[in-house]
This record gives structure tokens, C-alpha cells and sequence, in this order.
């Protein structure tokens, strides 16, 4: 089987699985939006635009854009490979045998991992870094969902270490 076939075709669904799932009660939830002091917004206004909030395991620890948070277009834009701007993940390579080989992105339901961007902090051995898809000309003004996979990429049958998807708004 074609892996990245299997994969295409699963990510998206798994995206709105978790999308699609959740329903908690009606409580608050902290929205931050980017450049302006935390909103408090109903948690079901939150799911009906976003989808649930992405949970963490091990190796994913921070997104950005973040969960239900929202950025302008003009900030999503690359000028500078050395510091992408775009839609970037934080992580840790603890417990993995390889380092970015076992972290794969779609966005929209669209593979990017080809085009992934990572600075990481040590040539040698690094603990982390953090992974970007970060085009030149940013990301579209709307609603984007992405999703980051840790799985083995040599094994296409084993199960996927972690997933975290979640979704957040692009402005003008």
C-alpha cells in the first residue's frame, strides 16, 4: 500500500473525527487571539467554528497559530527563511529513535510535509524544534484545520504515536 496515499486519506478524516466529536458542557473557554489580551468566549461557540481543542502527548507541545486563535494574513508571511512565519508546531523528539522524520503535516486536508521548514537547535543531537509550513506569500484569509502526525516512517502498519489537530482563523 502507497504510504502516502494511506495517509492522505486518513489524516483528513481523523481531522474531522476530532472536529466532529465533543459535546461538553455549556462553560467558558479561554480563546487567545493574537497581539490582544485573552477573550473569554462559550465553549460551544468555540467547538461550532473550531472543533474541539487539539490534546497533547509527548511530542507535540505548542502550536501557532494556536487553538481558535486568530492572526492576520500580514503575519503568516515568510520574508525571512531563517525565521518562517506560517503555521508552526514546537516539539520534542524524546522517545523517538529519529529526529523530524517522524512528524508529517497536512493542512486543509492537503499534505505538506515536503514543504515543512525546521530550525532546530543543535546539529548533533537535538531534543526539539519546531517544524513550519511557512510560505512566502502566508496563508489565505479564513478558517484553516491542520493536523501533525508522530509516526514511524518506516513502518506504515504501526499505530501513530500522537495526533493533534485543531483549527484557527487567518484576517486580513
Amino acid at each position: 500500500m502507497n504510504f502516502r496515499l494511506a495517509f492522505l486519506s486518513a489524516l483528513p478524516l481523523a481531522v474531522l473525527a476530532v472536529a466532529a466529536c465533543g459535546d461538553g458542557p455549556d462553560e467558558a473557554a479561554e480563546t487567545p487571539s493574537a497581539g490582544s489580551p485573552t477573550a473569554t468566549v462559550p465553549a460551544d461557540a468555540l467547538q461550532a467554528k473550531f472543533g474541539p481543542a487539539p490534546e497533547f502527548g509527548e511530542n507535540v507541545v505548542k502550536l501557532s497559530p494556536g487553538y481558535a486563535e486568530s492572526v492576520k494574513q500580514l503575519a503568516t508571511q515568510t520574508k525571512n527563511p531563517q525565521r518562517p512565519n506560517g503555521i508552526c508546531a514546537e516539539v520534542s523528539f524524546a522517545g523517538l529513535p529519529e529526529t523530524g522524520r517522524w512528524f508529517r503535516m497536512a493542512v486543509d486536508g492537503v499534505e505538506v510535509t515536503a514543504k515543512l521548514v525546521w530550525i532546530v537547535s543543535s546539529n548533533t543531537t537535538p531534543t526539539g524544534g519546531t517544524m513550519c509550513y511557512a510560505p512566502t506569500e502566508g496563508i489565505a484569509v479564513g478558517v484553516h484545520q491542520a493536523a501533525i502526525s508522530v509516526q514511524d516512517p518506516n513502518n506504515i502498519t504501526a499505530r501513530t504515536r500522537e495526533l493533534v489537530a485543531w483549527a484557527f482563523e487567518v484576517t486580513e
